[in-house]
């Protein structure tokens, strides 16, 4: 069904590569879940209304709490979307780490409540009792559950979205719920205990586990955390491959949302060349790991060696000249 939905409003959507694309694949999967969620609410909170069971609705409340959970995804990927502006020079794209954030503060909430009311249950001795009808109902609301489940897992696999990670981990804490509180229900009655109570307690573990990984996570990225080992890496091969370059230092990179890397580094080049031929040996360098890391750094030119003039250089040299050449003459052309 999401596939028919994103070729019908989502412009090239199998291009996830592109962030205009991601961040519309995002949001129409929060509608979704936004119009699922409501929709289970409206019919389980009136079939627990005339059936007077407050399992059901119980249930409804849960679902509409997700429906939150999905707008939260919805309005975080249209903020991310905005284009950068005059007080945001590099974009909104952090506004998609705030989302997670503020999910990942309702999956904790949920967890904890999880837990303080299983607690209190267990202790109170109070069975669960459950209808047919509202036995039915909760199967009925896992098919949908495990749909919602399964499109968020597909979609955090593909856009390496936080996003839609915290809906999946939200649908399946409602997946394992909803299936604690029906087998507790099938096997009370062959045990004097509170086993529901006792599942409810394991399963607040289990909620807030991820909640918890993930509000980590989200503050790591909205402070700044450095990228990793394997990136830096691969940056310094780029660099130290340049024409000339005989090291690096300062290198410093900002994330601004997923995907937008922006940074600046030093790198020591000849103090015995020209500026030109320098500069375009740097600009080489720049956009080798824009094209090939995505990334966009400012390179700034440290002189900290004398050039030895040889045969090898020489055709570094002309190699690098004509590019200037090239350049100065696409400059005057426009």
């Amino acid at each position: 069904m999401f596939e028919i939905l994103a070729k019908r409003f989502v412009k090239d959507y199998k291009s996830t590569e592109k962030q205009s694309v991601r961040l519309k694949l995002i949001s129409l999967s929060g509608l979704v879940g936004i119009l699922i969620n409501i929709f289970l609410f409206l019919i389980k909170i009136s079939i627990g209304i005339i059936a007077s069971s407050s399992a059901v609705m119980g249930d409804a409340f849960n679902n509409m709490s997700d429906a939150l959970t999905s707008l939260i995804t919805l309005v975080g990927a249209k903020a991310s979307s905005k284009p950068a502006d005059t007080n945001h020079p590099y974009g909104h794209g952090r506004s998609e780490y705030i989302a997670s954030f503020l999910v990942s503060i309702l999956i904790m909430f949920v967890g904890f409540l999880l837990f303080t009311s299983s607690v209190e249950s267990f202790y109170e001795g109070n069975l669960p009792k459950l209808s047919k009808l509202s036995i039915i109902i909760l199967v009925i609301s896992l098919g949908f559950k495990f749909y919602i489940y399964f499109l968020n897992k597909n979609l955090d696999k593909k856009l390496d979205s936080k996003l839609n990670y915290a809906v999946m981990i939200d649908a399946r804490n409602d997946i394992l719920s909803t299936i604690s509180i029906i087998f507790a229900v099938i096997i009370q009655k062959y045990i004097s205990f509170n086993l529901d109570a006792l599942l409810g307690i394991i399963l607040s573990i289990i909620v807030f586990k991820p909640g918890l990984d993930l509000f980590i996570d989200t503050i790591d990225k909205l402070l700044g955390k450095g990228i990793s080992k394997d990136l830096h890496k691969k940056i310094e091969e780029i660099i130290l491959s340049g024409d000339f370059v005989h090291g690096y230092h300062d290198l410093k990179i900002h994330e601004y949302g997923r995907g937008k890397l922006v940074g600046s580094c030093d790198v020591e080049v000849p103090s015995n060349i020209s500026v030109g031929i320098m500069h375009q040996a740097v600009t080489n360098i720049e956009l080798r790991l824009l094209n090939e890391l995505n990334i966009s750094i400012t390179i700034h030119m440290d002189p900290t060696y004398c050039l030895i003039e040889n045969e090898e250089n020489k055709k570094i040299i002309e190699k690098l000249r004509k590019s200037v050449k090239n350049a100065n003459r696409d400059i005057e052309n426009r």
